[in-house]
Order: structure tokens, then sequence, then C-alpha cells
């Protein structure tokens, strides 16, 4: 029937194409155009519709355009069928003059603007709706309205056939204007609030090109030049009467008008905002919130705020009376709508909120409309009042401005916006409630979900007050109302909390309607809110108000009016008791509990059910706190707790039930009174499951019991892990297990909540009990003597992999993984290990092998070991197996491994210096007071310190007899690691002789070698060292400078202050110290012009007086102006003294503005020598430094203008901020070169102990005595380690001095390291190749002391770690280094026993790595691996030889030691000379004896026939020689007089290898050698053209190499001539010189000729050098013939 009926309607408009046509010459009457309404067509008049209800009667009605478009969308899913149709019909009645326009008008309609419902109207009500539409735009004839505002066409009517052709059910609304924003939504708005239905809104934007009458030419869809976007908005409502929608159309009007207000003024508006913002910025008092009020404003004009309007006024100050005027000119937006009176106000007669505005030093206020807004959103409109201010920050006015917060503000967290952030971290602040806990997620969760306008609006003491109320209830089933009257006494807001099973539609609007009418309110808003995890129903109700002033007490009545809208049994038990429990306990229990129970539980409860109560609650004893009885019911869960003395708080135990997986329903609290004892409370819980999953109660309820007991009495942590106590059957402390993980894995960075990763394990119950099943058979030592442990193993694997395909979300997917991969990760736990008393650790400890797993970030320990327990965390990073490093009390409770992680790469290249690689470890606090920082240790830490080194040890091994031994029930998947020593960090200062303690207790084979430190080690503080080993680095950096800081005065600002060990020491290091300023965490002490010696002994005595501050410094030895001001005072007035030393303007500055003036001032000397980040580079943000206290004081590296950075405490300033103070020409190394002493000597006690130690265990020695040798070799430590502190210092001016010749060397050593994986230039902020290539066009050198102090540290762990494989000790001359590490006393007193330490080998490494690249560059084991390709084994050897053949320790200790002679530049120049002869001379030994080098063979073969070249070459060449050598010299002394006497000493002394080699190799005597040799290099003038070969530059590796290989064909060709004269000819060295002149006379001739060319030219260049080794080689071919001749 259906198909039928289409088909009918497909004739019936094919029979319409034929009419059509033959009509198509007709035209609409003139008449037409001339009718009132600018559409109207009386198509009666013309005949065509009557002619089409002739012919085709009604049924052209009945033919709907969407079945027409739905027959074309059968073939190809388009509209023109329709659009030929509506073609057809404009043919008919459109002017050709119109048509065009009026068929793109059609086309542009239908394809992109009309509904389906629309289009299945009649095609006839269609054509005549689009064509109405057409005729009313096709001429703009614009009419501004009554309001004078708004501009466009306007036009509402009722269609009617004879006058539109069409008729409908609706009246209908057409708007023509310019398109603009808001349109739409504001006239649905208007609609609305008039009660209107709207039946369909369109807009139709078309861009419309008109003539100057308005008409218009033409139009389109796209983009048209010279034409304008116009909105044609079709409306259609309900149908009214004319006199209603005359109504109507007048408040459209209005709504179009405010839309064309707040349009052309919005970008005004936004231009008056940024002025202001600019005023504040430089005008407004510094107070605690203007950047704050600035951020938010700057938000507002990022898109958070829709800006409706702006105002100003003045303050005028007139008499006694202050006045708010009007600005001229000021209105903007909907405030045009005003009246045009200039409005004014005395501020007295005005509200509390305006005139309290003006009373404090707020910037902003914020307020709200008491009248909806017509624009956008029907809301109450928001006002924010900004605060004017003048040139001396008083406030002279404010500006309005008027708008609505857009989404974001109630859809970002309230973090992400400024003031509501600080609003919320300061009511967190003033909770009291600990950072972390239960309390303070629930307070910051309410905080979130706090109504925002509320939030923005309420002050900070209403808002901690509701707030906390808020908390107080939130877990309780009840009502309660909270109330807020804003200042302006426009709203009244209430937050009304209602019990859920209250709560319901009807009830809501009972209460709203119940409390307009109690506040006289007309109007109201409310928004519900179902509390998360809460019985509770927040209702949250703004009411405007008129003239009702709001009292606290109306709060309570409101309470009422809403609460009232929402309405013989001890017989029996003893009884009971008695035939249950027998005769005489039962009677026992009659008296005890005959007047225990209250009336409330007899209600309740049945005496059977008293019976089983008093059972449970008779298990309670003193150790015993709590029992638990679970029982199903049919209604739910019945959980009865019973607990001596007071009731668990409900916000304690409902959290715990939640996270089991429980819902609480109900709680009914019970108070049972026993005779002679203390009551016991009984809580009733009523519960409900809320996992979805069967749970067998009866089976699970010893291990819930449990659970529940352990989380309730701290020893398990309340989360949602908890519920894989019933989800995966597993028992608490397995579940500690998975927590455990999932705490390490947020170290390790893993994005995922805690909370999310528990949700994930319990959404997957099976994996998660399949993980643990993992673990367990991985190291629970019962499995690990399984024999068939492997293929449980490979089987459990599999089946989680098999699982792990069914986990669909890719999110659950990451977390399993990241669990299976640290799990395999895993190398030992303590899991399985009990305490004396059989009971479990309170603690969990696992060691991980970090570089196996992925998502770690770089750089990823060697190992690590990571410890939990509810009550504190930490971890332990190594570097290596053998390590060290502080352990510290860290305050960074989230990413304590993130700081740990950034020490310990600081400390692994801190560690070059000695034999350990980095280690570094800190743990946390948790859910104590004690989580944070103290500056003395509390018992507190103390205990939590100890437990992590008991944890630490709990799964390290041990060495018992000499063999090692693992810890008991621990399976060891990572082979033999007994070495563990740690040492003191911040907040662990003084607790190293409680780790030693622990060590002892735990018979840990280290002993009292275990912490450094401790008392009966070297006291840091007492020695001084850490400090001495930064000021050698000071003194040379003064040096370099010119300065003898030892001599002469000089100033200093300090960060410390003298109680401190580093800053107390520092401070004391020179008598010429001009400490100008310096500043702790307490005060800040400034003495302008201080008297270098008196100042000194007042230092000297606050150093020695404990616990000394700043504070105690005596006054009256301060200078003119000096003061010491206390760092929590607001504001510090400054002297003119101090303004004047320091460049300050300002009279007054806070104490963090003076701190900055501090570090930024013109001083000698920067110290540091305390705790805090206090410098970066401009480059950096503060987060990124990540020492979040020192924020605001903090400065930027390139604005330092001290001339020295010492840095004796750790992390004073970031790596990029050493490096931009550098490139700015300041002097500093890094604080791990600087400070490296306090490790150094830390090791050296650990050293000195294992061997002493080994003589107490065999009791050759005694305690005291260990202890007196030690401390008696105090002096010969220091020693070591300060020389070893100067020669790092040293090594780097050493790099620095030639770093621009080098450059290429120092960038491909860069390379190579990275290549082999061994650096990451990005984690040490090393340069890249262009800014590299940058700084060395720029004229400059390339290289910073900071970053050659990474590369010289990078260096000696390469090297020392190639070493380690090495046997070093088979080797004595090797094996000598050993020795040296010690001081002599004790090489003395163990006489060879020092070799048999175990690290020997080790040790061994360490010194050689340390001398090898201290004295010869942090390039030369790379230099000679790429030019010669040996192993470092083989060139420490080489070098051996090389530094005893040629003498060079005498030579550089000569260089060293006597720099009172020698200036620095000078010093550098001769260390180079040095360099390059071992260098040289290690290449050479390479080459030439590179069958497997032996120190002492080659020692002994070259080292005599050196002496004797040496002291016979000063009687061949006296005009050359200019310096004395050390066969001429009182013992151990060599005196250098120049360079180029050091230049020449240095290329004879590389010149003598190849003698001596040939001497060696042909038998000759090497004095007649060394003759011919001389007599040849004179003869051809061989040192000048070295010296040409020498002086090329280099530009790269390659030129590098030709370089050194045209030295060595010199060298060469030298030593061939040699040979070849005397092999040609016998007798004196002068007689075969005459006769080899005689021979080749001609040659040497020509070659002269050829030399005085070359010594005559400028510069240096292979073509040159080349053409003249080409000769050379000439010439030793002639003699090459001569011999063969004369054979």
């Amino acid at each position: 029937m259906q198909i039928n009926l289409y088909r009918q309607k497909i004739r019936f408009y094919t029979a319409l194409q034929p009419i059509i046509v033959a009509l198509g010459e007709q035209r609409l009457s003139a008449q037409t155009e001339q009718c009132s309404r600018p559409f109207s067509c009386v198509i009666s008049v013309c005949g065509l519709a009557k002619s089409f209800e002739v012919q085709l009667g009604s049924q052209l009605q009945n033919v709907t355009g969407g079945e027409i478009l739905a027959m074309e969308n059968k073939k190809n899913n388009n509209r023109p069928q329709l659009l030929r149709a509506l073609a057809s019909l404009s043919t008919q009645h459109v002017d050709e003059i119109d048509k065009t326009n009026f068929d793109n008008f059609v086309d542009h309609t239908v394809k992109k603007h009309l509904d389906m419902d629309y289009l299945n109207r009649p095609l006839e009500t269609i054509f005549w709706n689009i064509y109405g539409l057409y005729k009313f735009v096709r001429v703009f004839d614009s009419v501004a309205s009554s309001n004078g505002i708004y501009r466009g066409q306007f036009m509402g009517f009722n269609p009617d056939r004879h006058e539109d052709g069409w008729v409908s059910g609706h009246s209908v609304i057409y708007v023509n204007q310019l398109d603009k924003p808001f349109l739409v939504d504001s006239l649905r708005i208007a609609l609305n609030s008039s009660g209107e239905k709207i039946y369909s809104l369109r807009s139709t934007p078309l861009w419309i090109k008109r003539n100057e009458q308005g008409l218009m030419v033409s139009m389109s869809s796209e983009h048209m030049p010279d034409a304008s976007l116009e909105a044609l908005i079709t409306i259609e409502i309900e149908r009214c009467d004319d006199e209603q929608l005359k109504i109507v159309s007048k408040q459209l009007l209005n709504v179009l008008s405010d839309v064309e207000l707040v349009v052309n003024d919005f970008e005004e508006v936004r231009r008056d905002l940024r002025t202001l913002i600019d005023d504040i910025q430089l005008l407004a008092p510094k107070t605690s919130d203007r950047d704050e009020c600035v951020e938010f404003l700057e938000w507002m004009d990022s898109g958070a705020f829709v800006f409706l309007g702006s105002i100003q006024f003045a303050l005028e100050n007139r008499g006694e009376k202050t006045f708010l005027t009007e600005a001229i000119d000021s209105r903007k937006g909907l405030f045009n709508r005003l009246s045009s009176d200039t409005r004014e106000q005395c501020l007295a007669d005005l509200s509390d909120g305006v005139s309290s505005f003006y009373e404090t030093d707020q910037v902003l206020s914020f307020g709200k409309s008491s009248t909806r807004s017509s624009v956008h959103r029907s809301a109450y409109s928001h006002y924010v009042v900004v605060k004017r201010f003048d040139e001396a920050g008083q406030p002279v006015g404010e500006a309005r401005f008027l708008g609505l917060h857009t989404s974001q503000f109630y859809d970002y967290s309230s973090g992400r916006i400024p003031i509501l952030r600080s609003k919320v971290d300061n009511l967190l602040e003033n909770s009291g409630f600990q950072k972390g806990s239960h309390d303070y997620k629930a307070l910051s969760a309410i905080a979130e979900s706090f109504p925002r306008d509320e939030l923005l609006q309420m002050p900070q003491d209403a808002l901690l007050e509701m707030a906390i109320g808020i908390w107080q209830i939130y877990q309780r089933n009840m009502t309660k109302v909270f109330t807020y009257s804003d200042p302006f006494k426009k709203f009244v807001s209430c937050l009304i909390f209602l019990p859920r099973e209250s709560f319901s539609s009807r009830i809501r609007e009972r209460v709203q309607r119940a409390v307009e009418s109690f506040l006289g309110a007309s109007d109201s808003t409310f928004v519900s809110f179902f509390l998360p995890e809460s019985m509770l129903v927040r209702v949250y109700m703004v009411f405007p108000v008129i003239g009702f002033s709001f009292e606290t007490d109306d709060a309570g009545r409101l309470e009422e009016i809403i609460e009232s809208i929402t309405a013989n049994w001890i017989g029996e038990l003893n009884n009971l008791a008695l035939e249950e429990i027998g005769e005489q306990r039962g009677l026992t229990f009659s008296r005890k509990y005959a007047n225990s129970f209250s009336e409330a539980y007899k209600e309740q409860y049945k005496p059977v059910h008293a019976l089983r109560d008093i059972s449970v609650l008779e298990s309670l004893t003193e150790s015993k706190k709590l029992s638990v009885d679970l029982r199903p019911l049919e209604t739910g869960l019945q959980l009865k707790l019973f607990h001596a003395k007071e009731p668990i708080a409900l916000s304690s135990m409902i959290p715990i039930l939640e996270n089991l997986g429980f819902h609480v329903l109900m709680e009914r609290p019970h108070e049972i009174t026993m005779r002679q004892q203390s009551s016991v409370w009984l809580q009733d819980f009523l519960l409900k499951l809320t996992l979805n999953i069967d749970v067998d109660f009866y089976s699970i309820a010893k291990d819930f019991g449990q659970a529940l007991e352990a989380i309730w009495s701290g020893v398990a942590e309340n989360d949602r892990f908890n519920r894989l106590v019933l989800g995966a059957s597993l028992s608490w402390r397995e579940v500690a297990l998975l927590r455990l993980y999932s705490r390490y894995l947020k170290q390790l960075g893993i994005s995922y909540s805690q909370d999310f990763i528990a949700d994930t394990l319990s959404a997957h119950a099976g994996l998660s009990k399949a993980l643990f099943a993992l673990f367990g058979a991985m190291f629970d030592p019962q499995s690990a003597h399984n024999e068939d442990q492997g293929n449980e193993l490979q089987s459990l694997r599999q089946d989680i992999e098999k699982s792990l395909e069914s986990v669909l979300d890719i999110s659950h997917d990451k977390v399993f993984r990241a669990y299976l991969q640290v799990i395999e990760a895993t190398k030992r736990t303590n899991f399985y290990q009990l305490q004396s008393d059989g009971l479990p650790k309170p603690f969990l400890s696992i060691k991980v092998a970090t570089g196996k797993i992925s998502i770690a970030p770089e750089p990823r320990p060697e190992s690590e070991i990571f410890v939990y327990s509810p009550e504190f965390e930490g971890v332990h990073l190594r570097m290596g197996k053998v390590s060290r490093g502080g352990l510290r009390w860290s305050d960074r409770l989230e990413d304590y491994r993130t700081e740990v992680l950034g020490l310990v790469k600081a400390q692994q290249v801190k560690n070059a210096v000695i034999v350990p690689s980095g280690a570094k470890g800190g743990f946390v606090i948790r859910n104590s007071p004690f989580a944070v920082r103290h500056e003395s240790p509390s018992d507190k830490g103390e205990a939590i310190y100890k437990l992590f080194i008991q944890a630490i040890l709990d799964i390290t091994d041990n060495f018992v007899s000499g063999a090692v031994v693992g810890p008991e029930n621990v399976v060891r998947t990572d082979g033999d690691d007994p070495y563990l020593v740690v040492a003191a960090d911040k907040g662990t200062a003084t607790f190293s002789d409680l780790a030693n303690n622990v060590s002892n207790q735990q018979q840990f084979w280290l002993g009292d070698a275990f912490a450094s430190g401790g008392s009966n080690g070297y006291d840091h503080k007492a020695m001084g060292i850490t400090a001495r080993g930064a000021w050698v680095a000071v003194k040379r950096h003064f040096h370099e400078l010119g300065m003898n800081i030892q001599a002469e005065d000089f100033s200093v600002v300090g960060i410390g202050d003298m109680s401190g060990d580093v800053f107390g020491n520092g401070m004391l290091l020179s008598r010429h110290i001009k400490l100008v300023a310096a500043f702790n965490h307490l005060h800040i002490f400034i003495d302008p012009d201080p008297d270098s010696e008196r100042t000194y002994r007042e230092r000297e005595r606050l150093f020695n007086q404990p616990q000394s501050g700043w504070d105690d410094f005596d006054r009256s030895l301060l200078s003119d102006g000096a003061r010491i001001f206390s760092r929590k005072d607001k504001t510090l007035e400054l002297t003119q003294e101090i303004k004047q030393r320091f460049d300050i303007n300002a009279d007054r500055v806070t104490p963090a503005e003076l701190i900055s003036a501090l570090l930024l001032a013109r001083v000698d000397l920067l110290w540091n020598g305390g705790i805090g980040t206090y410098v970066k580079s401009s480059d950096e943000s503060d987060a990124q430094v990540g020492d979040k206290i020192n924020d605001e004081l903090r400065v930027d590296g390139r604005d330092l203008r001290c001339k020295v950075l010492g840095e004796g405490g750790n992390l004073g300033i970031t790596q990029l901020g050493r490096v931009e103070y550098s490139l700015m020409g300041g002097l500093c190394n890094t604080d791990f070169i600087d400070n490296a002493a306090g490790v150094d000597c830390s090791d050296h006690e650990v050293n000195i102990k294992v061997l002493l130690n080994s003589r107490l265990r065999s009791g050759d020695l005694n305690i005291g005595a260990r202890n007196e040798l030690l401390a008696s070799m105090t002096k010969s430590v220091a020693e070591k380690v300060l020389k070893n502190n100067t020669r790092q210092t040293q090594a780097i001016s050493i790099a620095l001095h030639r770093g621009r010749e080098q450059y290429p060397e120092y960038d491909r050593f860069m390379l190579w390291l990275e290549s082999s994986g061994k650096l990451d230039r990005d984690i040490e902020f090393l340069p890249k190749k262009d800014e590299l290539l940058e700084r060395f066009a720029g004229g400059g050198n390339p290289w910073t002391r900071p970053e050659l102090a990474v590369l010289i540290c990078y260096s000696k762990v390469m090297l020392k770690e190639s070493l380690m494989d090495v046997d070093l000790l088979n080797d004595a001359w090797l094996a000598d280094s050993v020795e040296k590490a010690f001081p002599r006393m004790l090489v003395e007193y163990l006489g060879g026993a020092v070799s048999s330490h175990p690290l020997a080998n080790e040790i061994a490494a360490t010194q050689l790595a340390n001398d090898l690249v201290d004295r010869f560059g942090f390039t030369f084991l790379f230099f000679a691996v790429e030019t010669v390709g040996s192993s470092p084994r083989e060139i420490v050897r080489a070098l051996t030889v090389v530094i005893n053949v040629l003498g060079i320790d005498q030579l550089w200790h000569l260089i060293e030691t006597d720099d009172g002679n020698f200036s620095a530049e000078m010093q550098l120049d001769l260390f180079h000379v040095l360099i390059k002869l071992v260098r040289r001379s290690t290449i050479w030994f390479l080459r030439h004896r590179s069958s497997g080098i032996d120190c002492a063979e080659s020692i002994g073969l070259f080292a005599e026939p050196m002496q004797q070249l040496l002291e016979n070459w000063v009687k061949l060449q006296p005009n050359s020689w200019k310096v004395k050598l050390p066969c001429e010299t009182s013992e151990g002394e060599v005196a250098v007089n120049s360079i180029s006497g050091m230049q020449r000493l240095s290329d004879n002394l590389f010149s003598a290898l190849g003698i001596i080699d040939l001497a060696l190799r042909d038998n000759w005597p090497v004095n007649k050698i060394a003759s011919i040799y001389t007599i040849v290099g004179e003869t051809l003038m061989l040192d000048d053209l070295m010296s040409k070969i020498t002086g090329i530059e280099s530009v790269g590796r390659w030129q590098d190499l030709a370089r050194e290989s045209s030295m060595n064909q010199l060298e060469q060709y030298h030593r061939d001539t040699t040979a070849l004269l005397l092999q040609i000819w016998e007798g004196k060295p002068e007689e075969i010189a005459e006769l080899w002149q005689l021979a080749q006379e001609a040659t040497i001739t020509s070659w002269g000729v050829m030399m005085s060319e070359i010594r005559k030219s400028e510069g240096n260049d292979y073509p040159l050098t080349t053409v003249a080794l080409n000769e050379f080689l000439n010439l030793v071919e002639g003699l090459r013939r001569i011999s063969r001749e004369r054979k």
C-alpha cells in the first residue's frame, strides 16, 4: 500500500512538469511588489494556485520535498530532484532579474541548512517559505530599532496562504543582520525565558554583495570580495496572536540590541583589561596575591571570560567623605544601556563588599549581577572589579567588568586556574591536615568539587570554615545546611547536604520553594551533586535577595525547615550463656555482663547475638585492641568491630572498608560496659560488596579479619589495593608486595596513578594473583630448591602472557606488563624473611637490575634496592657493585627517587677520584608528622634510618671467613655482591654511628667501615676537609686571576653560617676574607666594609660555639651601615651603605629581594656552603630546578658579578647556570669537583679500616690501638685528599688552556663516549656541535670549566672501569700505585699486606686512571686509541715506562710546586710542553715496542742510556740548551728557566728514545749516536722544520693525523740519516760529519737554501712541510745509495 502511494505521488509530480512549462511565461503581478509585507504574494490573484488546484487538486500538497529527496537518495544520495522542482517553480514566480540570485539562495539553503523535518513539508510550503525569506533579505532596509542600538531587519508574522503563499501552525520570525557571535544563543535564551516553545531555529550565513541602495547583487556560501557575511535566521515558535507576537518581537529586538552592544565593544573591553593588567604590574603595590591576580586577568583575556561590558569609576575624596564617580566615556557593552546621567555614589553608602575592597590591599573583587544575562547564556552575570592605582601605588578607583565565565572556569581543575589554585592551596595548608593523608585528600576532593562561583567569591576564612564543616559530615548520614551571604547583599548561597535516601526531585523542589519563601526570593538556581564515596547528596542553591539581611541564626532555621520537609532480655541472655558455655563460665559471664548492654542494644539485638558478641570481645587483649566478626546476612554483610575504651572514628574506618571492597550502608555504635573494666565499643556495620565477584565469606573471614586489623593498626596501608584481599584471595602481606611494586613504578615515573593501578589489578584479579605466583616461584626459598622450578616459571610466564591477550584496555595492559617487567628484573627480596619472634618484618625490600626496566629514566644504575613500608619508603641506587655514596632523609615525598637519581649522577662523576663508583640513597617518612625536613635529627628519623639500613643489609651478601655468604631466606639471582658502604648526607649527618651499629648487630663484614664519619672515623668538620678541598679550587681560580688570597684582602658573599661544616671551615681558610654578606634560612648578615682581621676572629668564635647563628655575631665589630636581618620580616629597611655596596636603589626590600641582590653583588668570591639551589641558567625555569622554596630569590648565572664561584655545598647552582656564568667570564668548576674531598676522605677511611679490621679479627690489633692508629694518620690522609683535589682542579685548567687548540679532539672524545653508550650529552648538559661551533667562531674558548669537569670525570670513570678487569698487581711498577694510595705510616706498619686489600686491583686502577687524566689530559687515552688502536692496558703500561724513563714526575713536581716563580699562564704552558712530550713518547713506545710492553724490562733498557744522553748532550749543544738537567742539580730539584728551554728539553728527551732504540738495535755506543744525531739536526736545521710542522693549526682529526705523521716522518728520517752515517763511515763523529758533507755537498747545500726560505716564510702549512719532507727523503735515499755502493 505504501509503495503504491509512493508511486502515485511520483506520477503527480511528473504530471506537474508540462504545466510548469506551459505557465513559464507568466510572472507575478506587479501588485505583489507593493504589498505591505515585503514578501507577500497573493497567488490566487495570479491564478497559479487555482490552476494547480484545478489540474492536480490537493494531491500536489501531499508530495513532500522529503519524498522527492528520498527518491533521489536511492540513486546518488543528494538533493538535485528537489532543487529541480524548486527551480521550476522559481521560473514561474520569480522575476528574471532575481532568478539567478534566488536559485543560488535555494541551492545554498536546501543543501546546507534544511533538516529532514523541514524537507518533509509540502513542496509548495518549502518554496513559498524560502521565497519569502529571500524577498525579506533581497533589500537590506536597515532601520534602527526603537532604542537606537540594534540595526538590521526583523519581522514576525503568522503565515497566511493568501498573503504569503503558505500556511503554518507556528508563528514565524525572520532576522537578517550582519553575522555576529552570540546571535542564535541569545535569541534562544530570550524565547525560553519568555516561555515560548521553539519548534525550529535555523541560521543561514551567506556572503552577500549589495549596491548602494542595499539591493542584493550577488551571494555565495564562500567568501567574496566586497561582500559582507549576513546571518539569515528563521525561527518558528508556538503560534500566538498578533499582540503577543509584538511583545515577543520587542523582547527579541532588545536582545539583538544587547548582542550588538556586546560584540561592537568586545575588543575595546579587552584592550581596557590589558591596559589595567599593565598598570597593575607597574603601579600596584607588591602584595602576596598581586601576581596571581594578574595571571587571573590574563587568563580571562585568553578566552576564559565572555565580556559583556565594562565601566570605570574614579575615587574622589570630598572632605570627610569618599565618592565613587563614573569616569567619562568609560561605558562599554551593556553599560551603554544605563541612563545618560553620570553615576556617583558615596562609598559609605555602598555595601560592605565595596567599602571593604578599599580598606584592604585586594586588587580584585568578585560578585554577581542580580539579573540574568540576555547574551550568550542565561545565567547571573559575573562582576570582576579591578582596583586602579596611581603612580604612588594608591588606589584611585576601579574598573568593573561584566561577563560570563566560560566552560574552562567550571571544567578545568582548580589547579589550572589562577586565584582558585591559591585559595585551594591556602585552604589545604590551613586545614591542619597532613599532606597526603586521607583527610587531606578528602578535603582536596571537597575543594575541587566546591561550586566554582563560591570558591572564587568566598573569603578565605569563610571558605575554610565551610570546607571543614563539609569534611566533618562527609561520611555521616545527616542533613546539614551551609549558607553564605555575599558582601554585596545580592545573593544567599546554600549548600544543602541530604542523605541519599532522603533525596528526590520532589524533595529538592519543595526545599527550593521553602527557602525562596523564607528569604523572600522570587528566583533561584540549583545544581545537585551526588558526593562520591559518601551517603550524602549536595544541592547547591543560589537565591537573589532584595532587602534581606541574612544572619547566622538563619542557617539553623533553614536546617530545621529542610529537616521538616525530608519525619525479661537479660534473663534470656543468662539462660543462653548457661546452655551454651556451661554453668561455671555462664554464671561468670552473666555477672560480668549483667548491666553491660544499653537499651538501644537490647532493642536491636537478640540475646543470642549478644552471646556471640561477648565471645568475640573476650578476645581483646592489651596487644590486640581490635576484634573483627564478619558474617553474611540476607540483606548484605554484617561486620562487627570491637574496640576497647573508645569507638573507632567513622572517618577512619569507612575508607578502610570501602578500600576492601565494601560499601557501608549503615553503622550502629553501642557501648558495652563491664564490671571493674573499661568499656568496649561495638560498632555494627551493614555492608554491601562493591566487587563484581562471588565470594565465600566463610572461607575468607580469617584473611579478611587479619587484613582489617593490619590496616587499622597501620601495619598495612589503607588504599584500593586492599580490594585484592577479597578479589584475588591474597593475604594482606601479598597485597603489600604488589603495592610495593606500584610504589616503585611511581618512582620510576609511570604515568598512571596509584589508584588507577590498584583498580587495574582489581579489575583483573586473576592476573594479579598470577603475578604474585610468579614472584613466589622466583623467590620463595622452598620453590628455589624445587628441581622443576624452571618449568614452573616458564608455565607461569606463558599463562600470564596468554591472559594479557584478553586485556583489551591498552592502559591496563601497560600496567601489567610494567609489573611483569619489574618482577622479572628483581634479583633479591626479603619478603620471606621473618623476625626473631616469627612475625613478618615491618618492611619489604627488593633488589632490582634497573637496566632491564624500559620505563626507568636515564641514567639507569646497575642495580638498586627499593624499600617499602607503610611508614617509610626508600631507594638505594648503585652504579656498580663496588660503589659508595650518602643516604639522605629526603623531603620530596612524591619523587624522592628523581632527587636521588640526580644526585647519583653527580656522585658518579665525583667518585671518579676513588675506587667505588657512584651510589646514592634516600628515604622519606610517610604518614607521620615527621614527614618534613628538620634541622636536627628526631627520634623518629633515627628509628626509620635504622630500619632503612636494616632493609638494605637484609638482602646484601656478607664475608664470613673469607668466603661470600648470602643472606638467610633470600634467593639470589645476581651473583655475589658483598660490598656495600654508605655515608652521611642531608638530614643524616650524625647517623653514621647508627648505621655502623646496625652493621655490627647483623655481623656485616665491614663493621664500622660500613658508614664513614662515625665516632671512630674521620670527623670531616674537625678536619675541614670538604671546605679545604673546595678552597683548593678557589685559590686556583684566583691564582689564574693574578691574586693571592692568602696574602691580600678579597670580598666574599656566602651562603650558610659559621656553625656549618663547609661554610664555617671555608670562611676560616684565609685571614684576608672580607665577608660583606651571608645568609642562611634564618638570617641575612651584611657588613658593607668589614675589617678582615677582627671579623676573622669573630667568625672563629662562632665556629667554635655550638649551634651558633648570624644573630650571635658581635655587632660592635660591624662596619657602618651593617645589619643582621631576620628572614621572617616582611620588609627590610636598608642603610645607605648597604644600598651603595650592593647597588640597590630601593629603601625597603623583601628578604628574597635582598638575597637576590647579594647573589648578584660585585664581589671577588661567592662561597656556597649551604643547602638549596640559588643560581640557574636563563633558559631554565624554576620548576626545572626542583627547589621550590628558593624560587623567589633564585638568579640567573649570566647575571652573576662575582669573579669566582666556590662550591663547597652541593647543588647550589645548576650545571647550565655554571656554564652560563662561565661564558660570561666567571670562574668556577662544579660541585662534584670542588667538594670531592669529602667523599675521597671517606673512601680513605673505609679502605684503611678494611685493612686494620683484618688485624682486629686476627687478634693482632685491639680496637683502641686501631682507633689510635687511625687518628694518627689524619694529617696524611688530608694531604693525599687535598693533593687529589689540587690535581683535579689543575686538570681542568690544563684542559681549558688548550681548549681552542684541541677543540676538535675534545669534540671527537665526546662523540666516542656517546657512540659507546657511556655518555648522554643531554643528561650531562654538554654542548651540541652547533653550539661549540658558534662559540669557536666567536673567537673565544669553545669550552667552559664546568663542561670540561664533566668530561674529565667521565674519562676517569671509563679508564677506571677498563682497568678493573686487568691484573695490575702482577706488574710491580703498576702495583706500586696501591701503596701510593695509602699513608706511608700505614704502609710501613702493614708491610706488604697493603696489597692484600680486597679491592687492591681496583685501587690500582683508580690511582692509575686519576694520575693519567689529571696530568696528561682527559683525551690522552682516546688519542692513543685513535692513533695506534692499543688497549687501555697497553697504553697505561707504555705511559708508566715513559714517566719513569723521562723523569716526568720530577719535572712535573717542579712546575707544580714552584708556582711562585711562574704565572698561571706560564705554568700551564710548561705543563702542555710535558704533556706533548708524554703523548709523543707513549705513542712511540706503543709503535716501536708493540710486542707487549713489560714495564720493568723497558725501564731497565731505556733509563740508564737516557741518563747518559742527558749528561753528554749539554756538552754537544751549549748554546741551545737553556736548562739545568736533573744530573746537574741537587737531589729532587730541577730549575726550569724558560718555556723554550723546556720545549728544547722535551724535544731532546723524545729524540733520545729513537737514539736509544738505535743503540739497542745496532749495538752502537749511545753517546756516539747522540753526537751524530745532534750534528745532523744542526746541519739540516731540523729543529726549525719541526717548529714549522708543530705550528700548523689543527682544525680536525685528519689535520691532527697529518701533523702527527709529518712529525713522525721527520723523526724517522732523522734517525735513518744518523744510522746510515754510522753504517757508511767510521771514525769520530766530527770526521763522519765532514765525510758526509763532502759526499752530499750539493744536496746539503740545496737543503740549506730551502731551509733559509722556509725560515723566512710566514705561516705554516702542509704543502711546505710536504716538500721539505720529500727533499729529506731524497737525502736519505742518497745515503742509502752510497751505503749500497760502499758494500
